[in-house]
């Protein structure tokens, strides 16, 4: 794998504004809104190691994974797939997070690797690894500037919309992220500025009975930006406006005589964000959301969104998050019709989730979550419904180790011919922290 690097960089854009924040942290306010797999447990929770005025948190697990369809297959063989499946995988996952624990200012600097061993479909195995570092800086009360970069090295799930199914081994890639952003809050008015740079490269892909899928046409970097502006109607609601804009462009999306997939976007919206005290906080916001792409033969994507985000503690004991995310996703996926091929320009995505976190005990914890996507592949006829649902716990042993149990089902079904699928995962872990 090559390590991506790009001459641009991040041209200062306009981002998203008043952060409500749902994270967990050790003397955090009594009031503040925090899920039940969020919050301190000083009894379970890992001490670290300190290094001068920086904390070392390392964590490794381990577990075993039953997956009954690895290939994420429709049922039944044909000529062109093997059918279901399924597996044994053997999971180990490291990682480090150095911490600052200073007054004012915070610096993070992380790692962790995910590798996996299939029993019988090695060709399967992967080894996927992810570094990077957020910080902030606090120019003075109310006012803050932030700052984070991350690497990342990955496989394309087979369930992937863009997968190729008649790939040997799963798709190799990797993503270099940057972000930076201003805040200021101060009394009834919210300004925030920032911007995020993305760019993922993917390796080629050797197929099934010989050749390589030229995974050159996928290669592009995004430049994002948007601005927000808030207004604190009273100390529990805030109106807000927030304009986005972004610039896609591929290294060679025509090296196989596909179309120019460059594209521009925007997105408008407005809303309202909530923070009742110890109880719930979220957004929810409704708007416009645009792309255009260079090529003619791509439809342009225009349509309305809303989104919406939720924490909300019923009891003391209980967690419910929800949201719902509406936004243009990147495809090289095409459609043949009558013998021609007509390539897809986006995919409108809408996605529900929903999660229910439950403290059974103080160290045992369970969740449920489900989500569903509706997926529209612009200039096609395709369209795929994707749903997801997990059942899992958590026992925590004591303040090193814990035990993870996990159940997942997943599914597609789409219009596409032979895309159907659906799978089960049964999943059982250690994990060790310090």
């Amino acid at each position: 794998m090559k390590l991506y690097t790009t001459t641009s960089f991040l041209a200062l854009a306009m981002t998203a504004g008043l952060s409500v924040s749902a994270a967990a942290q050790d003397g955090a306010p009594e009031d503040q809104v925090v899920s039940v797999y969020e919050r301190s447990r000083p009894d379970y929770s890992a001490p670290g190691a300190r290094t001068g005025s920086f904390l070392f948190y390392p964590t490794i697990s381990t577990s075993v994974k039953y997956d009954s369809n690895i290939y994420a297959s429709r049922a039944g063989a044909t000529a062109q797939i093997a059918g279901e499946i399924d597996d044994f995988i053997f999971q180990v996952k490291p990682g480090f997070n150095l911490t600052s624990d200073w007054n004012q200012n915070f610096f993070s600097l992380y790692a962790d690797a995910d590798i996996a061993k299939y029993g019988d479909n090695t060709g399967e195995d992967y080894e996927d690894f992810n570094f990077g570092f957020n910080g902030r800086m606090d120019v003075s009360r109310g006012t803050s500037i932030d700052i984070g970069a991350s690497y990342s090295d990955l496989h394309e799930d087979r369930g992937s919309p863009n997968n190729i199914g008649r790939a040997a081994a799963p798709t190799l890639y990797d993503v270099f992220r940057a972000n930076v952003g201003f805040t200021r809050d101060l009394s009834l008015v919210s300004l925030s500025v920032g911007g995020n740079y993305e760019n993922y490269n993917y390796d080629n892909a050797d197929l099934v009975g010989g050749g390589i899928f030229n995974n050159d046409i996928r290669d592009y970097e995004k430049l994002t930006g948007s601005v927000r502006l808030g207004y604190e109607v009273d100390q529990y609601y805030e109106t807000f406006i927030r304009l986005t804009a972004n610039a896609t462009n591929y290294d060679d999306s025509q090296a196989t005589g596909g179309p120019q997939r460059n594209s521009d976007g925007w997105e408008a919206v407005v809303g309202t964000a909530f923070d009742i005290t110890g109880t719930s906080q979220g957004e929810i916001f409704v708007g416009y959301i645009e792309q255009n792409y260079d090529s003619n033969s791509l439809a342009n994507v225009g349509n309305f969104t809303f989104g919406a985000s939720m924490l909300w503690n019923p009891t003391g004991l209980t967690s419910v998050r929800a949201g719902v995310n509406r936004a243009v996703q990147e495809t090289i996926v095409a459609e043949v019709v009558n013998g021609f091929v007509t390539p897809a320009a986006g995919i409108l995505s809408t996605t529900f989730s929903l999660d229910v976190e439950h403290e059974l005990q103080r160290n045992v914890l369970l969740k449920g979550t489900a989500r569903y996507s509706k997926g529209e592949f612009v200039n096609t006829n395709r369209d795929d419904d994707t749903f997801n649902a997990s059942l899992g716990t958590s026992y925590l042993l004591n303040r090193n180790f814990s035990v993870d149990a996990t159940y997942t089902f997943d599914a597609r079904n789409t219009t596409q011919a032979g895309q159907d699928f659906k799978r089960h995962m049964f999943m059982v872990g250690l994990k060790a922290q310090w």
